[in-house]
């Protein structure tokens, strides 16, 4: 178990890196002001407070907190399979919105930072009403 540890805390360097980085040089954001800031983008508040709470569990340097437009992958080491399958859809079944088909996700794109995620989940909940 030992190894692991290590080579977690190796492969996690260039992210403890950036994320240390940039907790030196912007304030930190609470849970609270972080989904205000996605909802006033027009993303899902449900669903920011959802990705604050997930990107808690990516952060290696300490001060760091999430931002909206922060990307998984450069800032946390969020692989798209990991991003897709242990983010984006538990996001979607956490909080009971169902996601989009195939079809819009591919006109969406890729999706890469917190507020797409609300921005998407939004989307879908809006989709969903509408019906």
């Amino acid at each position: 178990m030992i190894l692991g540890g290590v080579l977690q805390s190796i492969l996690a360097l260039p992210f403890s890196r950036r994320q240390a980085q940039l907790a030196k040089v912007r304030e930190p954001l609470s849970e609270d002001t972080f989904a205000t800031r996605i909802s006033d983008a027009g993303g899902d508040r449900e669903a920011a407070t959802f990705v604050y709470r997930k990107l808690n569990e990516w952060i290696y340097a300490k001060g760091f907190t999430p931002y909206p437009d922060d990307s998984f992958g450069r800032l946390y080491g969020i692989a798209e399979e990991e991003l897709d399958e242990d983010l984006i859809l538990e996001a979607f079944d956490t909080l009971a919105v169902a996601p989009p088909g195939q079809e819009r996700l591919k006109a969406v794109g890729p999706v890469d930072t917190p507020l797409q995620v609300a921005k998407l989940i939004a989307e879908a909940r809006g989709e969903a009403t509408a019906r």
